[in-house]
């Protein structure tokens, strides 16, 4: 009784001994293959590592591993396997009928045929393995970390058998290593390929961005060429402008003296007359005094034609004296201009006062909304000399000889900042080529009817320059006249007094 429990406790302790180095070969065999996957080698020279360490554990059997590609497998590894063998199964197509390896890539299932010589799945292929005394085989597949198949691990045996346990432990770690070793292989062949599309990228990116530099450089030198012909164009056009504004210059200087000309000829001329007419009065009085024939009455009727005729001089050089004040008010003067705060309704009532027996006389309606409450801190008399002059050539030329006619002076608050006044006839109007020519010095559709045409003119130029505003004039025959003032409540400060 002693004898047979000490037999088996030798017999469990011989047992437990090989289980230890089975298990201490699996991770031996482990650690080989994951060290050679880390260390970068290819997946067919992993899985050929595998199949050597495996059959190097179990002699018995000749190892083969298979890689799935589309419906295919293809040769992966096989170090023990006749060339022929191998070059025969490899392409083959995966089915429930394609041998061992095909059938277990099919199904996902492990596929034992014990004897390839009476197993119908073999039935294509038995012609292939009997020659190399293949007479078993049991595959296994390859299954990857999402649950895909990537291949298949078979061992093949020279006599018709099962798979040992041990067999069942190999193929357990040398399918799993080998699914690591495959998806590494493809995550590298992917990291390849995106390097190659990477690199690819780069050059497509470089061949664009010199593609970009070259047109840069077409399009600089073609704007840098145009930039030089708008520089020449702006050039040739200052000089033109330059030119025009010289020929604009003489043109108004010309009108400016030919207007001055023909306003003086008339009191000048008329003084000549009147001096001539009396130096040969004088004249002939002396030759009568000189021949002692002079009478009285003669004398009496000289001395009252040389009063008559002073008189005559006098007014006729008064009216030269008035129309050279007017000349030189063209330049406006600042001089005598007293800043001061007013009220702009007691401005315009005064300028209507003054127009008060030429408004009776043409009859026309009148209407005048100026708010109370607008104050103005500038120039009053400058400003109302505007207003005079607008309204007077309302009466003048828009509302001459026309019956019914309406005259109205509107003010009113643009901004915080700003006012707007508006003189406005519904009389005859200004014909559209007198409107561009309107505010220029001496322009008058009544040249020698006491017109000397300097009123628009002097307004535009107290407007923008003295009280820094603005005026523009809008007209249609026929339908009036509209002119716009926009003055800032508190006009430029010019340096002159304030009171």
């Amino acid at each position: 009784m002693g004898k047979c429990s000490d037999m088996g406790s030798d017999i469990g302790a011989d047992i437990a001994a090989k289980l230890v180095l089975r298990s201490a070969d699996l991770l031996a065999l482990q650690s080989q293959v994951l060290e050679a996957v880390a260390c970068g080698e290819s997946v067919y020279q992993s899985m050929d590592l595998l199949c050597r360490r495996v059959e190097a554990l179990a002699p018995d059997v000749r190892c083969s591993v298979l890689l799935l590609k589309g419906d295919r497998l293809e040769h992966g590894a096989a170090p023990s396997l006749p060339e022929e063998y191998t070059a025969a199964i490899n392409g083959m197509r995966i089915g429930p009928n394609e041998g061992s390896c095909g059938a277990a890539a099919y199904t996902a299932q492990p596929v034992l045929a014990e004897d390839v010589r009476s197993d119908p799945r073999w039935a294509a292929f038995r012609h292939l393995a009997l020659p190399h005394q293949l007479l078993a085989c049991w595959s296994s597949p390859i299954i990857g970390r999402e649950g895909q198949v990537l291949g298949t691990f078979a061992l093949y045996y020279a006599e018709p058998s099962q798979p040992l346990p041990f067999h069942c432990e190999a193929v357990q770690a040398a399918t799993h290593l080998a699914a690591i070793a495959i998806e590494r292989n493809v995550m590298d062949l992917q990291e390849h390929a995106r390097v190659d599309e990477l690199q690819h990228s780069y050059a497509m990116l470089g061949a664009l961005n010199a593609q970009l530099e070259n047109r840069v450089s077409e399009r600089t030198a073609v704007l840098d060429q145009r930039n030089a012909e708008l520089t020449r164009t702006i050039e040739e056009l200052q000089r033109t402008q330059s030119a025009l504004i010289e020929a604009r210059k003489l043109l108004s200087l010309g009108r400016l003296v030919a207007g001055v000309a023909h306003e003086l000829n008339t009191p000048i001329g008329n003084a000549r007359l009147f001096a001539s007419s009396l130096k040969e009065r004088a004249d002939s009085m002396q030759r009568q005094l000189q021949a002692g024939n002079l009478r009285r009455s003669e004398l009496e009727r000289f001395i009252g034609n040389t009063c008559e005729a002073g008189r005559l001089l006098d007014g006729v050089l008064q009216g030269a004296v008035d129309l050279i004040a007017s000349f030189k008010a063209i330049v406006v003067e600042r001089d005598d201009a007293q800043r001061v705060s007013f009220q702009l309704s007691t401005l315009v009532d005064n300028a209507l006062l003054l127009l008060a027996t030429s408004l009776r006389k043409s009859g026309c309606e009148l209407q005048c909304d100026v708010p109370p409450q607008l104050m103005l801190d500038g120039y009053p008399s400058q400003l109302q000399q505007v207003l005079t002059c607008l309204l007077s050539n309302a009466l003048q030329h828009g509302l001459a000889d026309l019956p019914g006619g309406r005259l109205s002076i509107t003010a009113s608050m643009l901004d915080a900042q700003q006012l707007q006044i508006l003189v406005c006839d519904n009389g005859h109007g200004i014909a559209p080529e007198y409107l561009s020519r309107v505010f220029d010095p001496f322009f008058t559709t009544r040249l020698g009817q006491g017109c000397a045409g300097l009123g628009l003119h002097i307004t535009y130029s107290l407007v923008t320059g003295l009280l820094g505003g603005h005026v523009w004039l809008s007209s249609e025959p026929g339908c009036g006249t509209t002119v716009c003032l926009h003055l800032p409540l508190r006009a430029p400060d010019h340096g002159l007094p304030q009171h």
